[in-house]
């Protein structure tokens, strides 16, 4: 057991305060881990009981215990950050919590199938947002029925989150125990126009969960000479297996996210050089930052590209820094400067909006002006966290719940006919509440 989690109930941390920008739906991870560390400490089925919990809460509990900024989500908003005594910062280590029992909670007994209801709901990707709609869904008798294109389930988790960082082996697992529960997945299958007119005629909803699954384009001089990677390529081919060696070779990252140190931390065990460069401060969350450093990762800030240097393959990037250019060699350059959603092209023709910055327009429960297609995660958000993307995915299927309980079936009847009745009948849903355990 992790000295974090052998301390916590000796440090007072169940106290009803856990505080901070949860973007779960439920009560704070935080709260809802320490309050059952207090209560069930010692005893032999802690596991199961943290299983229930996390359950409730969390579709990957032990990715984001992997993958989450907790100094800025659950551990910065705990009580105890601060404080001399105790764990790190005085925070209870949430995230070592979750990676630990999540990963424990595989090995307990799969819930039964829950009773079907008679509804169908197609979900178009098998990333985080994706996973949670159909796991919420399926547990309360929804047939659900996953499309991804990728051969393997999981979006960016499996394709663009590097092996080191995230054991591929527990979110196999986590995916086949949603299969036991009775999710249908469709890989490598591509979902065109005339597929989705289908998929829209033979369901009751269809939640969009496309993600933000293209580089962000630059127009940097030199973009297209040999040698300059793209991040999201760069780390499929090494989730692939299939990532070149580079032995001796001098890598300049630019970028200053989680993907930037994820590029070179990958690229370093390839035997690379690595320096990554940010025009100005670094986004990356400490600890991948602190990671880098410790691996021989050389991070530049205030470093502004100009161009990529070359003729028959990239040999440098020329830098403005204040005024002052300044080239520096690389052998390849990788480019992690953020992605962005794609959407297609037909969801026009279904109603779907989109805004300025081509995602999906949706209110707040993740429905599109079309009632019948939802959406939610880095499609809508641009790109952002597992965690939130999760908390999308829980609202869209709560919704659709809602919508197909006789009250949400009255509800909607009314917001055509009467208006102002309708904004009197509050949503609810006869299903199981999302608090209930697994």
């Amino acid at each position: 057991m992790p000295e974090g989690i052998a301390l916590a109930p000796r440090q007072g941390c169940a106290s009803p305060g856990c505080k901070g920008p949860q973007p779960a739906l439920d009560p704070a991870p935080g709260l809802a881990l320490a309050t059952s560390l207090k209560h069930f400490s010692g005893k032999r089925n802690l596991a199961a009981r943290f299983a229930r919990i996390l359950a409730a809460i969390n579709t990957l509990p032990e990715v984001c215990g992997a993958l989450c900024p907790q100094h800025r989500l659950c551990e910065g908003g705990c009580t105890r950050a601060g404080e001399e005594t105790g764990l790190k910062n005085g925070a209870v280590a949430i995230g070592a919590l979750e990676r630990w029992l999540g990963a424990a909670a595989l090995d307990l007994p799969i819930p039964a199938p829950a009773t079907p209801i008679g509804r169908t709901v197609a979900v178009i990707g098998a990333g985080p947002a994706g996973l949670a709609c159909a796991d919420r869904l399926a547990r309360a008798g929804v047939t659900v029925t996953i499309y991804d294109r990728n051969p393997v389930a999981g979006g960016l988790l499996a394709t663009g989150v590097p092996p080191f960082k995230l054991d591929k082996a527990l979110l196999a697992r986590r995916i086949a125990r949603q299969e036991v529960l009775g999710v249908r997945f469709e890989l490598g299958v591509t979902v065109d126009g005339t597929r989705f007119y289908q998929l829209l005629a033979d369901h009751d909803a269809v939640f969009l969960g496309t993600g933000a699954q293209r580089s962000r384009a630059v127009s940097l001089p030199g973009r297209e000479l040999p040698g300059v990677l793209d991040a999201l390529d760069f780390l499929a081919s090494v989730n692939a297996g299939t990532a070149t060696a580079m032995e001796g070779e001098r890598v300049l990252v630019l970028g200053g996210g989680d993907s930037a140190m994820d590029c070179a931390r990958s690229a370093r065990r390839l035997g690379a050089a690595v320096t990554v460069a940010t025009r100005g401060a670094f986004r990356s969350s400490p600890k991948e930052a602190d990671a880098a450093r410790e691996e021989g990762v050389t991070l530049l800030e205030n470093h502004l590209p100009q161009s990529l240097l070359g003729s028959e393959a990239v040999a440098g990037i020329r830098f403005d820094l204040a005024g002052e250019m300044r080239d520096m060699p690389a052998d390849q350059a990788i480019l992690a400067l953020g992605q962005v959603a794609n959407p297609p092209a037909w969801l026009a023709a279904h109603g779907v909006a989109l805004d300025d910055a081509g995602r999906i327009v949706v209110d707040a429960r993740g429905r599109t002006a079309q009632p019948k297609i939802y959406a939610g995660g880095d499609n809508t958000l641009g790109p952002d966290l597992v965690v939130t993307a999760m908390a999308a995915g829980r609202r869209a299927a709560e919704d659709m719940l809602d919508s197909f309980s006789l009250r949400g079936r009255l509800k909607e009847q009314a917001r055509h006919l009467l208006p102002h009745v309708a904004a009197r009948i509050a949503p609810g849903s006869t299903s199981q509440p999302a608090h209930a355990a697994a």
